[in-house]
């Protein structure tokens, strides 16, 4: 059998699977439709059908065992892919980016290591200390996890994770009264967060404080920022800044720019270039900015916490939903659209008024993708 017949023999089975799939889907059906994939070289499609299948049959156990050894050799090939990029370009992310991975896989001892040469490396990123803070909470090792998470907190203030652990460890500890105003922290910029209030009205609870009170000058003044976040992100300021992956202020001085993040750089460049483009950001998948360019008067540490907060939202229930691993969307508003897009593992938003020309959008952000993937 030629080539042409393996590829297109491989192209019939998945479509006829996937159209099997849309009338009567069955765990064997996704199986049989993540091999066809894996047949024909496309991995990461078939750990993409591995997981709707789980979302769709968490109870069946092949396909939950399959879709378990699917993500543990992603993380494997993960882990030697961030390795040898720590290697010769090193930066704060892929530190907290590999020590996940070890988390995942329960190497707790490694995953401590990785974190504490992160944090001496780039000792002013917040999302290593929060994943070292994740771990000595599992290991119920409270003052230790204290002092990481609201190290991290101190770097970012809108992390939310950070801020939620941090407010349970306060909890934990008989601290409730802290633990409410990190609570209030998260609201700032995820208001309604229906998990949060509940968290929020326990705390209250345990220290002594009403439920219903009365919004404070802090709650005020916490409004008002969040308004005038919201009319910065609409992009009327013509003044710009401008954050460089690789020109970090936490990274050493002289640190060589990789020819990745030279891509991240010139692709958030090439987006504001775009007319009717007010600003772009890219952030880590702990919400931390990782390179931007905005209006002056834009809080980024703001804007990218409120991304992330819908990005969350979004890929945590598009699989619930059936339609798959979110990969972008646009807020439509009065005065203009944010358009989100999954890049790797990260996030990215361009802020665009509402008669952009959308084609040559769409084309830049592709152009920019394609970029960081030749490089990656």
């Amino acid at each position: 059998m030629g080539l042409f017949d393996f590829l297109f023999g491989a192209s019939g089975k998945i479509k006829n699977l996937e159209a099997q799939l849309r009338v009567r889907p069955t765990p064997q059906l996704y199986l049989q439709l993540a091999d066809a994939y894996k047949e024909s070289g496309n991995m990461q499609k078939a750990a993409q059908i591995l997981k709707l299948g789980v979302s769709r049959f968490p109870s069946a156990p092949e396909i939950s065992r399959r879709q378990a050894e699917a993500e543990k050799v992603e993380r494997e090939n993960e882990k030697r892919r961030l390795t040898d990029k720590i290697q010769t370009h090193p930066n704060p992310i892929l530190y907290a980016r590999l020590a996940e991975l070890y988390k995942a896989d329960a190497e707790i001892e490694k995953t401590i290591q990785i974190c504490q040469a992160g944090i001496k490396a780039f000792p002013k990123y917040g999302g290593t200390y929060l994943v070292l803070g994740q771990i000595y909470i599992e290991k119920q090792k409270w003052d230790e996890a204290l002092s990481q998470l609201e190290k991290s907190v101190e770097l970012d203030k809108y992390n939310y994770m950070a801020l939620k652990l941090l407010a349970q460890v306060y909890m934990q500890v008989g601290r409730p009264a802290d633990a409410a105003r990190k609570l209030e922290d998260i609201l700032y910029f995820a208001p309604g967060d229906e998990a949060i209030l509940e968290l929020l009205k326990k705390a209250r609870e345990a220290a002594g404080v009403p439920t219903a009170a009365p919004a404070d000058q802090s709650q005020i003044s916490r409004e008002a920022a969040i308004s005038g976040g919201r009319r910065a992100v609409d992009g009327t300021s013509p003044n710009r800044k401008t954050i460089m992956v690789g020109r970090l202020a936490d990274q050493k001085a002289g640190t060589a720019t990789s020819m990745r993040d030279k891509a991240l750089n010139d692709g958030i460049a090439s987006l504001r270039g775009v007319e009717g483009v007010h600003g772009a950001i890219l952030v880590d998948q702990f919400g931390l900015v990782v390179a931007a360019n905005l209006d002056a008067t834009i809080d980024e540490g703001l804007a990218g916490a409120l991304i992330t907060n819908v990005y969350r939202t979004a890929s945590g229930n598009s699989v619930k939903l059936g339609v798959g691993n979110f990969e972008e969307g646009v807020i439509e508003g009065e005065s203009g659209n944010v358009h989100i897009v999954q890049f790797g593992d990260m996030i990215l938003a361009v802020f665009a008024a509402t008669n952009v020309k959308m084609g040559l959008l769409e084309k830049t952000i592709r152009d920019f993708s394609m970029a960081v993937q030749e490089r990656h």
